[in-house]
């Protein structure tokens, strides 16, 4: 009987989190407002986040900023971000 009530309450929280999930408050509604994420970083923070030759940013930070980048691209439906 707890698990069968377990389960419906897990059913019934993602229900709801589906519902509000679209609409956005906060950072993620500011990103849709405005169509950009501003992404801060270190230029000399090897092996984080650092310039390499041609300017460019690169590190283990560039690459999770990416990933994040690429999430919230995602959650808000907006491929072109």
């Amino acid at each position: 009987m707890i698990k069968k009530l377990f389960g419906l309450t897990v059913v019934a929280a993602a229900a709801l989190s589906s519902v509000q999930a679209a609409e956005f408050t906060g950072t993620l509604k500011k990103v849709k407002e405005t169509n950009s994420i501003t992404v801060g970083y270190r230029e000399s923070s090897i092996p984080f986040s650092y310039l390499d030759n041609n300017g460019k940013p690169i590190g283990y930070a560039m690459e999770l900023c990416g990933k994040i980048v690429d999430a919230v691209k995602t959650d808000l439906k907006m491929p072109g971000l």
